[in-house]
């Protein structure tokens, strides 16, 4: 497989009145894009006369966005999965304030894909890129264009990390789990589409006879109006996304603010026959605090006990001797059709 890539920055920014071109960001080591996804867009990318970037790691990236930010370039497709997008969204919010910033194209070709899922809600990668290439030369751009924020999670003396979607406690947990299963070995269950909800299902089989062993860490929680939570903690999420598509949107529809935030105590009451109502946020009356579940929105989340979390897949260890902040990033800029 051949992938047309660019070399330094040294093509020069179109003229005012002309559309602005679109460039292709490929990882061709993401989950679906290696499954012959990769070569389908640049190929495509490359027939409208759009430029190909082949991105496999933080250098890469890094390169990459240098290069986009020195000549300007606006229209950015990134054909990736969730930790390679994530990359990117964290430099464009560590930018000074003011700084000029690209529009970005989010096309799933990871494993789970939330983010793309979110801002894009197009199933066809392919199908997206098209109409981003179309609407492009079209002079259509602007129409789609939505601005939306990261989560910002600080935990000093530490850099401020940038994402979509923070898991913490048995989240964590999971995460790692079945991230050291399919790095442990080969064969279709561990390196294949059905690697992550195999273990899932076994770690559920454990869980109904008491062998998880998933963990429930002693955290402190504050959200502002939303509530606090002390004790021994099941679940801990936040994002900014809507979950515009799927079932997935494990939230209840109280409070304001632009974070999302679930806490669920491990004394629940009713946690297992709950679960469902909670995945698809469904909140009944009896999911309220005084039984265990904090859920809502807010602007600003405090944890303290937190010895790890998730970050749009990737895994970031913490002091838990040290509070972790989670409150809204700077606005970035998506094609949203």
């Amino acid at each position: 497989m051949t992938f047309p890539v660019t070399g330094p920055a040294t093509a020069p920014a179109a003229p005012a009145d002309e559309p602005a071109p679109l460039c292709l960001i490929v990882n061709p080591l993401s989950f679906r894009a290696a499954r012959g996804l990769a070569g389908r867009a640049s190929a495509l990318a490359a027939a409208r006369g759009a430029e190909v970037f082949r991105v496999c790691g933080p250098d890469d990236v890094a390169t990459v966005l240098d290069s986009i930010l020195a000549r300007r370039q606006r229209r950015v497709a990134v054909l990736a999965g969730d930790g390679t997008v994530r990359e990117f969204v964290e430099r464009l919010a560590r930018l000074p304030e003011g700084h000029w910033l690209p529009d970005l194209v989010i096309l799933p070709g990871g494993r789970s894909n939330l983010t793309a899922a979110d801002l894009v809600g197009r199933a066809d990668p392919l199908a997206t890129l098209e109409r981003a290439l179309s609407w492009a030369s079209d002079g259509r751009w602007d129409a789609a264009i939505v601005e939306r924020v990261p989560l910002r999670i600080d935990q000093e003396p530490a850099p401020p990390r940038f994402g979509f979607f923070f898991g913490g406690a048995a989240v964590d947990n999971v995460v790692r789990r079945a991230q050291d299963y399919r790095y442990g070995g080969s064969g279709p269950l561990r390196t294949g589409p059905l690697s992550t909800p195999w273990v899932l299902t076994r770690l559920a089989a454990l869980a109904l006879v008491g062998r998880a062993n998933v963990g429930a860490p002693m955290l402190q929680i504050e959200a502002g109006a939303c509530g606090s939570m002390r004790g021994e903690v099941r679940l801990l999420l936040a994002t900014t996304l809507q979950h515009r598509t799927g079932l997935f949107a494990p939230y209840a529809k109280r409070g304001t603010g632009a974070l999302r935030l679930t806490a669920v105590a491990r004394r629940a009451r009713g946690f297992w026959p709950a679960l469902p109502r909670l995945l698809t946020g469904r909140y009944s009356k009896a999911m309220n605090l005084d039984n265990g579940y904090l859920s809502g929105n807010c602007e600003r989340v405090h944890v303290n006990g937190l010895a790890g979390y998730v970050l749009d897949g990737e895994r970031f260890d913490t002091d838990p001797a040290r509070p972790v902040v989670i409150t809204p990033g700077p606005r970035l800029r998506f094609f949203s059709p």
